[in-house]
């Protein structure tokens, strides 16, 4: 057996002298205020006697009190098998698209339910997110950034996947980031902030990119970007979702200020006509994997996208286990205390007249 925090067991040195000053100054206390009344003679007949003892059993049962308190502080401890530590070694980043024309059904049919709508590219996004990159993870970190005009950041760097799921299920909306149109440059360099921040330098950094390739950057802060993406040494998978068809967008899949703004329309319209250029820009990702040294995967289907042998190294770390009995200490404590309190310093009235009537017989 060891101790955790033998640092409380030098508290042990004060307790006995300071537990056996306090019991005597307590007697001569009681001592004194008897013998204020009259002499010990006379008060002794008809008044409880007062015994040392019971005053030192009193103080024997707080001593062992605050014994078992101070070795319960102290966290006694066995050593017992052995604590598995996963460690991760990769920082990821979901870079998602959340602009009007990720609200296209391209997948209806193959995600849908709870926490999905109809079957939309920023559904299958989520889809992939909940059930490929957070399975694969085992120990590595996720952060979260959408875009839209803007770049806006979800969720920071972290390993807490349950909250992380909340954040996708239901954070992760059509309009979620400000703006208009889809900034590609800016949801990059809001990454680089966030790797900045969170992420630990020896880590490998990857940037997964669910969009359909859509990007209003100027072509040279994109290519800027991605340069810095290279030096930086942060490869980026950017997975392609929708068709190559041209399709218009339903208002039901934008965001609630959109759909009240098109309430008496079913497609979304810019100037009275009908938006149907939304077609999946497959040109632009490869460009991204290409020259961040990534890869670039069409999701058509729900099976197309795997990234879990790109995410699974982790290294595992063992330590020896520790099972900590402080409670029983603890528990001998509340024993003691009880006891403490429990115990008269005077005798029972019935012992008291016991004595009183013998010294009586001895006097006749």
């Amino acid at each position: 057996m060891h101790f955790l925090n033998e640092s409380v067991l030098w508290l042990l040195f004060v307790v006995p002298p300071v537990g056996a000053a306090l019991v005597w100054a307590a007697w001569r206390q009681k001592k004194r205020l008897l013998e204020h009344f009259g002499s010990e003679e006379l008060w002794s007949r008809y008044s409880r006697p007062l015994t040392i003892g019971r005053y030192q059993w009193k103080g024997l049962c707080v001593f062992l009190c605050l014994v078992s308190l101070m070795v319960a502080l102290a966290r006694p401890s066995f050593q017992h098998g052995r604590v598995e530590f996963p460690r991760g070694t990769i920082d990821v980043i979901a870079l998602v698209d959340v602009s009007r024309s990720m609200a296209v059904p391209d997948y209806k049919g193959q995600v849908s339910g709870d926490g999905y709508g109809g079957g939309t590219r920023l559904d299958m996004a989520k889809y992939l997110l909940l059930n490929d990159v957070i399975a694969s993870l085992r120990g590595n970190r996720l952060g979260v950034v959408t875009y839209s005009g803007e770049a806006f950041p979800q969720a920071f760097i972290t390993d807490d996947m349950p909250a992380m799921k909340w954040v996708m299920r239901r954070a992760i909306t059509i309009g979620s980031a400000p703006g208009e149109g889809s900034a590609l440059a800016k949801a990059l360099y809001l990454s680089f902030q966030l790797f900045d921040l969170d992420s630990d330098p020896g880590h490998r950094k990857i940037i997964v990119l669910f969009s359909d390739g859509g990007s209003d950057d100027d072509p040279a802060a994109l290519s800027a970007a991605l340069q810095e993406c290279r030096r930086r040494g942060i490869e980026v998978v950017a997975a392609g979702l929708g068709s190559n068809a041209r399709q218009a967008i339903p208002v039901r899949e934008l965001s609630p200020l959109d759909q009240i703004q098109f309430r008496n329309k079913q497609w979304y319209e810019v100037d009275g006509q009908v938006v149907n250029d939304t077609a999946i820009d497959e040109n632009l990702l490869r460009l991204i994997a290409n020259r961040t040294g990534g890869r670039y995967v069409r999701v058509r289907m729900r099976s197309d996208f795997h990234i879990g042998s790109l995410m699974s190294r982790t290294e595992v770390t063992y330590q020896k286990g520790e099972q900590e009995v402080f409670y029983f200490p603890l528990l001998l404590a509340v024993l003691f205390l009880a006891l403490a309190m429990a115990a008269p310093l005077e005798p029972r009235p019935h012992d008291r007249d016991k004595d009183f009537l013998t010294t009586l017989r001895l006097r006749r």
